[in-house]
């Protein structure tokens, strides 16, 4: 099979994949927003194409799931980036919503800032059960059942992300 072919096969699964999976994905997408959730899964999509002219995808739903999990996390990045840009007042008035009282965009962007910041420090399967239970929203048995661990180990590593967090979140509001 050539490179065209495998290409051709891989948009045929992945165009199989959206009509079959395409809810759940948005619905996974829909973590970080609901008017963005089909933006971040096309955005996965055309980067999940774009990789498999670079090398072979042998699962291609875990690894558009993947990709589509790596987008959010893109734009919840840029959205902390983007309250960066508020905190030092370089946005122009009419980017906030007046209803909201500035001071509270601005702690919450560094709040998201900070949490971003302290989820990416985490061990990667802490990391990623934190993520599966709390941004795409999976209980324990399921996050248990993609990660091929038990209830018990998610458990665990959710406990130590929580206090993680907890004790970062701390650490930082007392020194940083």
């Amino acid at each position: 099979m050539t490179a065209r072919d495998k290409s051709a096969a891989l948009a045929e699964r992945l165009d199989d994949v959206y009509r079959t999976r395409g809810a759940w994905l948005r619905e996974v997408a829909a973590r970080g927003g609901r008017d963005e959730a089909a933006d971040v899964v096309h955005d996965a999509v055309v980067k999940t194409l774009e990789a498999s002219q670079r090398t072979e995808i042998l699962e291609p739903v875990r690894f558009l799931f993947q990709v589509t999990r790596n987008a959010l996390l893109d734009r919840l990045r840029t959205r902390a980036r983007r309250g960066r840009v508020l905190e030092y007042g370089l946005e122009t008035a009419d980017a906030v919503d007046e209803a909201v009282p500035a001071e509270r965009v601005v702690i919450a962007s560094q709040r998201l800032r900070r949490a971003m910041a302290i989820i990416e420090r985490m061990p990667p399967r802490r990391r990623e059960a934190f993520l599966l239970c709390r941004i795409e929203d999976l209980t324990y048995a399921q996050a248990g059942r993609r990660m091929g661990v038990t209830v018990h180990a998610i458990e665990k590593h959710m406990s130590a992300a929580m206090a993680q967090l907890a004790a970062e979140f701390d650490d930082e509001g007392d020194g940083g």
